[in-house]
């Protein structure tokens, strides 16, 4: 038997798999670290606890899988693609690294926006402007704020192209991840001139661009010895977090959506080529699999459910201490108990800024209609029902460009949660697809990409066939459509009246 490590670095933490050529899961290790969020919109972490949690990812796993190093034959990766690293000429950090959700450099997308063609913007980058969690934007922040980090930079890196670089010397990045950085040509897959010469960003300071998925050679010596891997493994590049995870569940062709409900809430439909008649509102990255397109709408997701178990649940969370029973689950069977639509109650989830339509990075959360008779359960469900209406829109816009849908692919965390599973169906008014292992599909893509380069298998189409499987459908309940109906328009029209607002 022959074996993958797949390795996805997210927001608050890595998991390390190992992947059979069987397609089974041999191995897990999830190593999370804390983010500094400030109210001033800055998100960091120091870089060591990044290289902790991936040490101990990569160990655990391979740990966990009781097989011989000797039998993993490749690693591949999966991460987020807006996590910026300064390194100076020594490769040694210069600051924080800055979390891709981190707004401090709003103000700098709007300089950005305002100095470049529009339709210019649309065809390079696949937005309808530069936002605050484009790189181009945080790098022009340090730039204009510690001027001299940004002197002493000599690599402007992404968290996946370190790691990549601690594992082979080089630093490398792929199509699909540099796709959202704002500075690459999503058109013609490569980096951006005028965008870098006006951000005064060197070309020679940024990652080699491959496509993704494309074998970059043998583990270093050094790499192997401190990570306990053979010397003889293969490092693949990987791709973007979402891409990787659309591939995990399937999401390979027209028809299927997926969607992923972690600390953002992502939906992801593939496409062949680029619509010419985009208007930018929808984000339009590369994919995972090369050639190909992806729609990827956002909105914070379930970081907002972490931050009501964490405020507000204080009881269910010693009941977890003491006898296991998770705190989200006991979460699940308020929201049971709770009637659809929450009596009323409704939540914009907009902790980080709202996503499509509005694109509002300056939009905050809000709950409305309040009355006294309102429980834990009603704000829980408002939540669930909000991400969910959310996840509706993004659909929308999609649909409206030409992609094409009936089934939804459910990931992340989120996914657990049989109470938010069926809100979704009910809401968007289609089935709602749980995959097996679904909290492991950004490792299974990774993990196919890599098995494909290396000859485990013909394509990655064969694969995600083969490998793929249903967990549980949730279809549609029938005696909530009306319900639903009236509590979207409601959600709408509050929005529209308050996103004037948000300054």
């Amino acid at each position: 038997m022959r074996y993958i490590l797949g390795i996805d670095i997210g927001t608050t933490a890595i998991k390390g798999a190992v992947i059979g050529e069987d397609g089974k899961i041999y191995g897990t290790k999830t190593s999370e670290y804390p983010l500094t969020t400030l109210p001033t919109g800055e998100v960091e972490a120091d870089l060591q606890l990044y290289i902790n949690a991936f040490t101990q990812s990569i160990k655990g796993a391979v740990e966990d899988a009781k097989v011989d190093v000797a039998d993993i034959k490749c690693v591949g990766f999966s991460s987020t693609a807006e996590t910026c690293v300064f390194l100076d000429k020594y490769n040694e950090p210069l600051c924080k690294v800055i979390a891709w959700m981190d707004t401090r450099a709003t103000k700098e997308a709007e300089y950005l926006t305002a100095h470049f063609d529009k339709k210019d913007i649309i065809n390079k980058v696949g937005f309808d402007g530069i936002y605050a969690i484009h790189p181009v934007s945080k790098i022009l922040a340090v730039k204009n704020k510690t001027p001299e980090i940004f002197e002493k930079t000599r690599m402007f890196a992404q968290i996946k192209d370190y790691f990549i670089y601690r594992l082979t010397g080089e630093y490398y990045t792929d199509h699909s991840t540099a796709s959202d950085h704002g500075f690459f040509d999503i058109t013609n897959r490569c980096y951006w001139n005028e965008m870098l010469e006006f951000a005064g960003i060197k070309e020679e300071y940024l990652p080699k661009l491959v496509e993704p998925g494309t074998e970059l050679g043998t583990i270093s010596r050094e790499a192997a010895l401190e990570f306990g891997l053979d010397p003889e493994t293969k490092i693949n590049v990987g791709a973007f977090d979402q891409g990787c995870g659309a591939i995990g569940a399937g999401n390979t062709k027209p028809g299927i959506a997926s969607e992923s409900t972690g600390s953002a809430l992502v939906t992801v439909a593939t496409i062949d080529a680029l619509n010419p008649d985009s208007q930018g509102d929808v984000p339009t990255l590369c994919s995972g699999i090369p050639g190909k397109y992806m729609y990827q709408p956002y909105c914070t997701g379930s970081i907002i459910m972490k931050w009501y178990r964490d405020i507000f649940c204080e009881a269910e969370k010693m009941v977890e201490e003491q006898t296991g029973l998770n705190a989200y689950t006991q979460m699940d069977e308020m929201v049971k108990a709770t009637p659809a639509g929450a009596d009323g109650l409704i939540m914009l989830p907009y902790f980080q800024g709202s996503g499509i339509p509005e694109l509002n990075e300056k939009a905050e959360g809000v709950y409305y209609g309040i009355n006294a008779g309102h429980t834990r359960g009603h704000f829980i469900r408002a939540i669930m029902e909000g991400l969910a209406i959310a996840l509706k829109r993004m659909l929308e816009c999609e649909e409206k460009l030409g992609a094409t849908m009936t089934e939804i692919r459910s990931l992340g965390g989120g996914s657990k949660s049989k109470a938010w599973c069926q809100i979704k169906a009910d809401i968007l008014d289609m089935p709602v697809k749980v995959i097996n292992n679904s909290e492991s599909t950004p490792c299974m893509g990774c993990a196919i990409l890599a098995g494909v380069a290396n000859g485990m298998w013909n394509s990655i189409d064969e694969a995600t066939e083969k490998f793929v499987t249903i967990k549980e459908t949730y279809y549609p309940n029938p005696d909530n459509k009306e319900i639903y109906e009236n509590v979207y328009n409601k959600y709408v029209e509050v929005t529209k009246a308050l996103n004037p607002t948000f300054k």
